[in-house]
Order: structure tokens, then sequence, then C-alpha cells
């Protein structure tokens, strides 16, 4: 975790030197959090799910529920021991109860899946996932941020984020993705770091 806050540390004095309006919110304050990487990889992917289209407070419920069930276990073996009616107790909704049993039979055929997820480029990983039923583009980028500490993922998907570049630009419209993905080039490699920091600004 040291280098790993070594490495943001970095990228915000680098996106500082770099962005004048972006270092204004950066100088602001800190937007590392420790307990949102204190997860297994394969808790961290389904924290991703629960969250779709979600409210930042009714995904952190469930999450909590979810995490009481598990008695400090977070692998795919864990959740498999859950009844999926308990699973589903914690206010998930039936899609997303049945996204979790396939990632947690997707999991378990490889016990060093998240290993070998490392080792992939971003666009790899995000294309494996994509082929599971209930993943999409912006769960593939959040477990590439959260799950695999990628510093260079900017979820132009994300409606929070939308909005925050619509703040940072001050413009009356919001910014389609492809304008949001055409300005994050910018910030590239960091642009994990420089999404951390704009969300803060839809807080």
């Amino acid at each position: 975790m040291d280098n790993f806050k070594a490495q943001v540390n970095k990228a915000e004095h680098y996106l500082c030197e770099l962005d004048p309006s972006l270092a204004r919110i950066i100088q602001n304050g800190p937007c590392f959090d420790p307990q949102a990487f204190n997860k297994t990889p394969f808790e961290s992917l389904v924290h991703a799910v629960i969250s779709q289209q979600l409210s930042l407070r009714s995904a952190s419920a469930i999450r909590q529920r979810v995490s009481a069930l598990l008695n400090g276990e977070a692998n795919a073996k864990a959740f498999k021991q859950l009844c999926p009616d308990a699973l589903k107790a914690t206010g998930l909704s039936q899609a997303k109860a049945d996204t979790i049993q396939r990632l947690i039979r997707f999991a378990l055929n490889d016990n060093r899946l998240f290993e070998k997820f490392q080792q992939l480029p971003d666009q790899q990983v995000k294309q494996h996932l994509c082929e599971i039923k209930g993943i999409g583009p912006w769960t593939a980028d959040m477990f590439l941020m959260f799950g695999l500490r990628r510093l260079d993922i900017f979820a132009t998907g994300d409606l929070g984020l939308r909005k925050a570049v619509q703040r940072l630009l001050q413009t009356e419209s919001l910014p389609s993705p492809s304008d949001c993905e055409q300005l994050a080039k910018k910030w590239q490699p960091y642009r994990s770091i420089a999404a951390w920091h704009l969300w803060r600004l839809v807080d």
C-alpha cells in the first residue's frame, strides 16, 4: 500500500504541473482513501456490480450488508457459501444476484484468475469481464481502478464523472462520454487519479 500511495503522490504532482484547473481541485485535499483499496480483487468486482446505477448511499448500504454476511472472508469460495436468498435480502436485485453467481463460477473456474489479470493490459481485462452477462464497461472500469489499482482509467460512462467534468469546465450542458474521453487524454497516464479528484466535486 505504501508503494501505491507513493505512486498516487507522484501522479498528483504530475497532474498539478500539467493542468492548473485540475491542480486547484487536487490542492483542496487528498482523494486517497485506503479503505477503497483494502479489498480482495473478487470483493472489489462484486462491489462494482452492487454499485451499478445506484446512488453512493444506497450502494454503500448494500455493500455493508453483504460484507456482514462474509465474516471477514471475501473471496469467491466465501461468496459461494452464501445462501442466494440471504444475498438477495441485502437489497440486491435479482439481476445483480445472478451476475454475482456468474462471477463466482467465473472465478472458481481458475484459481489464478486475478493473478493473470494483474499481468494483462487494461483492454484485455475489460474484454474478459465484459463477456460475462451483467458486466459492462463501467463495471470493468471500476474493477480496474479499485480492484487492480490501475492508474490510467477514466470511466466516461459514469454520470457523476461527466457532471464533475461539466463543473470543471463550467459548461451549461452535460459533456458527452466522447467529450470526456477527449478531455481526459491530456491526463494520461494518470487518468484514474484525475477521476478520483473530479468525483469529489459531485460527492
